[in-house]
């Protein structure tokens, strides 16, 4: 029984990990995408208005995506509870042993659009 959970909790580190890494990678292309287009616009030597909306959109999304990162955060600390009420032993996929601590929730900043 104890095999059998440990394969099960490393099925679950695995997806966990992916999915922190998916978060991560489409928070990095929209900041990529966000701070490309007021460069783009001067570029092209456009009013400052041009594309306004487009900008503020794409800030709300990359907002929404750092909720859904620190959403992912509370969930991984969440499992390392179930892990250690189970004694399972924590995971490590190619990340430093030594990491710090997740923080709690209210050392949490959310990231801050500059425009």
């Amino acid at each position: 029984m104890a095999k059998h959970r440990k394969e099960v909790a490393l099925q679950v580190a695995r997806s966990l990990y992916a999915s922190e890494d998916s978060i991560d990678g489409a928070l990095t292309q929209v900041a990529n995408f966000v701070a490309m287009m007021p460069a783009a616009r001067q570029e092209a030597k456009f009013a400052a208005c041009v594309g306004q909306d487009a900008l503020s959109e794409a800030i709300k999304a990359m907002t929404l995506l750092n909720q859904a990162r620190e959403a992912m955060v509370r969930a991984h600390e969440a499992l390392a509870e179930v892990r250690d009420q189970f004694h399972i032993g924590p995971f490590g996929f190619g990340v430093d042993p030594n990491k710090p601590a997740y923080p709690n929730q209210a050392q949490l900043r959310p990231v801050q659009a500059v425009a």
